[in-house]
């Protein structure tokens, strides 16, 4: 049988004798950090990479030829594939009206605002 304790792991035999072994060397405190600096990649206690190979810098693609006809967006890229976005999911029917009884403004579909506390009268 074995178990672990903390750092100590136990050996049980079958003859109902213990063994501890203490495993406490065996923890490691490894917490490298990274750190960039410009193109260069490093790890603590440890050493660096030279990140510059990887940065092409190719990529100069603009937008260009984008529409919007209807409900479809397109976005044109440069020297690549267009895309067409639906926005009709976007589209509202939500033509609020408002109306002014008395001191009290009122939306088309539910919700006013009593404005008599706005009222001061001391324009005289």
């Amino acid at each position: 049988d074995f178990s672990l304790t903390g750092n100590t792991l136990t050996l049980t035999l079958e003859n109902g004798g213990t063994q501890d072994v203490d495993l406490s060397g065996y923890v490691s405190t490894d917490d490298q950090n990274l750190t960039l600096s410009g193109n260069t990649l490093g790890i603590e206690d440890g050493n660096t990479v030279d990140l510059s190979p990887y940065l092409d810098n190719t990529d100069d693609q603009n937008i260009s030829g984008s529409s919007l006809v209807g409900t479809n967006l397109t976005i044109g890229i440069e020297n690549g594939t267009s895309e067409t976005i639906d926005l009709s999911s976007l589209v509202g029917t939500d033509d609020q009206g408002l109306s002014l009884s008395g001191n009290t403004l009122t939306l088309e579909d539910g919700g006013s605002v009593d404005l008599t506390p706005y009222l001061d009268n001391t324009d005289d």
